[in-house]
């Protein structure tokens, strides 16, 4: 539990990252109870399942099942918000764009996980085709936002260009040089140091696997950085600390420059694949609503 909390309460002021968090917890637990509590339905033969005693409760049409579709095309349509406010001059001001994006993100992830509930795990015929766009959407979204995370930003989500990114990298120097009493001689080394370690990862697929292992590889590296400031430059605490995350942030930022053409291709590519995807879906959806009112499913709430 101890563990959780610490994973929940974030860095002091950065309230929407534990709104975020909160949000994510509290959803997962009410999913997992619902999906628990079905479980004995869901796992039971599709021929079978009029018999059974929640069949009128979590079957398409009933008080949860329904339930279930309600939300998940809510949460679907919501998705929508983070276009408008991208595109619409009137909500440029409302709000930061990467928190919308991590809502979008958000209604992405819970909205697929309530339509399953609401299938009940089995879907066919025109459904299918919409199902498994659904999946489609939710799949490359991952994707694409891991990509979109490797294009630096402004907090407005505007990309940043790469004479920003070399006044970055010249600031980074600055404040290593400004840090550190070293002579010409170990500020060389440092910075051919830092030059090569962003330089060292092969090719674009090598790096894109380094950058989705980030998280948990980011300790092991920092811990090695600090072994070497420590040994090559002699360098103590504080001075140590502050090094070695400057170092690590400007290694990072030099292999985001070297990549930045491919990365927005990719990026351009994956938006190819994604919307035709996304359309299907929405569409499919609309059909399928039109037709469930049409025989008689309305709202029984």
């Amino acid at each position: 539990m101890e563990a959780v909390l610490r994973w929940i309460l974030v860095r002091e002021g950065d309230s929407f990252k534990t709104f975020l968090r909160w949000l994510y917890l509290v959803s997962f637990a009410l999913y997992g109870y619902f999906l628990i509590d079905g479980l004995p339905y869901y796992l039971t033969a599709l021929q079978e399942r009029p018999y059974h005693p929640q069949y009128e409760d979590l079957h398409p049409g009933g008080f949860r099942g329904q339930g279930f579709g309600v939300i998940g095309a809510a949460m679907m349509c919501f998705m929508l918000l983070y276009t408008l406010r991208k595109r619409s001059r009137r909500m440029r001001n409302w709000g930061k764009l990467k928190h919308w994006l991590d809502i979008h993100i958000y209604f992405g992830i819970m909205g697929p996980l309530f339509i399953i509930l609401h299938a009940s795990f089995k879907v066919h015929g025109l459904v299918a085709v919409g199902f498994w766009s659904m999946i489609a959407v939710a799949l490359s979204g991952v994707v694409g936002r891991f990509l979109y995370r490797q294009i630096p930003r402004t907090d407005d989500g505007r990309q940043l260009q790469l004479r920003q990114l070399m006044a970055a990298d010249e600031r980074y120097s600055r404040q290593l040089q400004e840090t550190l009493v070293l002579t010409p001689v170990e500020l060389a080394w440092l910075d051919d140091f830092i030059e090569r370690e962003a330089r060292k990862n092969g090719g674009l697929m090598a790096w894109l696997w380094e950058a989705a292992l980030e998280g948990v590889r980011r300790p092991l590296q920092l811990r090695r950085l600090r072994r070497l400031f420590k040994r090559e430059l002699y360098l103590t605490e504080p001075h140590l600390h502050r090094v070695v995350h400057l170092a690590w942030r400007q290694i990072h930022l030099r292999r985001r420059m070297q990549r930045l053409d491919k990365i927005i291709r990719w990026f351009n590519y994956w938006h190819i694949f994604h919307k035709p995807f996304a359309i299907v879906l929405y569409v499919i959806m609309v059909i399928h609503i039109g037709v469930a009112i049409w025989l008689g499913y309305t709202w029984i709430f």
